[in-house]
């Protein structure tokens, strides 16, 4: 089962921690204060920083896989207004597909 997904599962669970922390801790600022788009900008550096090396990084899906999920979760983020869970979902969703279709 692992074939990547554990440690994107984790990653993707970190970067949704880190944010419920931040939530849970400063329940009295503003969405638009600075220490929370901080921990916002952090957590979602985290997780890109993760897809930018499961793409370039040689592993056990086909790169074919890894760049069609990339795709469609971009132009998920995009279509749903740039909302960063929707977008992973989708992407993830389009990776597990290729994947499936090219073994």
């Amino acid at each position: 089962m692992d074939h990547g997904w554990a440690s994107l599962l984790a990653a993707a669970l970190a970067m949704l921690l880190l944010r419920a922390t931040g939530l849970a801790l400063a329940w009295r600022l503003p969405p638009s204060h600075p220490a929370i788009a901080w921990a916002a900008a952090v957590s979602e550096a985290a997780l890109s920083a993760w897809v930018v090396l499961a793409l370039i990084s040689p592993g056990t899906w086909p790169i074919a896989a890894r760049l069609a999920g990339a795709a469609v979760g971009v132009g998920a983020f995009m279509l749903m207004g740039r909302r960063l869970l929707p977008g992973l979902a989708v992407g993830l969703a389009a990776l597990w597909t290729a994947d499936l279709l090219l073994r």
